[in-house]
């Protein structure tokens, strides 16, 4: 959690609680405010400070909620108090709508509208490209339909059966489909953290591990047959050989084994240094 997030949590921490009774107490007034025609000054001043006091004290509501959906937020790029932004609006829309006569208590009314506000910023915020929520909702009805017919309906029925016009169905999930962008920074898991998704894409110009060591290859055409016997024989396969499985092949002493890959290397390197470390060898 960023600093951000940790300052806010201590903040609305130190805010009290309502009792059951200050919260219909406090909703009542709200009620009368919200439903006056005409409120007087000291009505809609008492209405605000009750509107207030509400909503500060349900703060931790809305937190208790977004966590719920902190894991998808991760794919989203998205900061942590960006949803709970979100939910606060909701928050608000809920105690502007408490009836504390129905009998329930504020957190479980206020529970669904946090929800609601949450889901529409996701929905707005799923992608790059920003969709109207109208469009989102229609193309996710559409998924949905089409789910459950297998994909056996046409266009026009799956329009029809939506109410919609087969032109705005198409455009909704032509919408949903182009909006579907993903940022080549966005963080994956990793480690240390720091991996991203454009460490995973490849580059086709990349060389092949093939023509890693051709110019090295080039290289052994210098050394007499024994001596690209012994070097091919020693270090030409997976498993490396002993001196003394070489001299056994080529029917040679160990000693001359030795002898020859001794030469072989001090040849290689000759030719190999100032191409492997050409600004030494213009320093020297």
């Amino acid at each position: 959690m960023g600093d951000a997030f940790g300052d806010y949590l201590r903040t609305i921490g130190k805010i009290p609680l309502l009792t059951p009774q200050e919260e219909v107490h406090l909703g009542t007034i709200v009620k009368e405010w919200m439903e006056s025609d005409n409120p007087s000054a000291g009505l809609e001043r008492r209405g605000r400070r009750a509107l207030q006091r509400i909503v500060t004290a349900n703060l931790r509501l809305v937190v208790t909620v977004a966590l719920r959906y902190m894991r998808r937020l991760k794919h989203l790029a998205q900061d942590p108090m960006d949803l709970v932004q979100a939910g606060n609006i909701g928050l608000l829309r809920a105690a502007e709508k408490y009836d504390p006569s129905r009998g329930y208590k504020f957190s479980t009314y206020g529970y669904w509208w946090i929800r609601q506000s949450i889901n529409r910023y996701l929905q707005e915020h799923n992608g790059s490209i920003r969709i109207p929520v109208n469009l989102v909702s229609l193309a996710n009805r559409v998924t949905s339909l089409q789910a459950q017919c297998q994909g056996g309906q046409s266009l026009e029925e799956i329009a029809d059966l939506l109410g919609e016009t087969p032109a705005r169905v198409m455009y909704a999930m032509a919408i949903q489909h182009r909006s579907n962008t993903v940022s080549l920074d966005q963080q994956l898991t990793s480690s240390d953290g720091s991996m991203t998704l454009l460490d995973t894409v490849t580059d086709s110009r990349s060389p092949e591990i093939s023509d890693d060591y051709q110019w090295m290859h080039c290289q052994l055409e210098t050394l007499s047959n024994p001596e690209f016997n012994v070097i091919q024989l020693r270090y030409g396969e997976d498993q490396q050989r002993s001196l003394a499985e070489v001299a056994r092949l080529i029917g040679r002493s160990k000693d001359q084994v030795q002898r020859l890959e001794r030469n072989a290397l001090m040849k290689l390197r000759r030719h190999l240094t100032p191409m492997l470390f050409p600004a030494a060898m213009r320093r020297s």
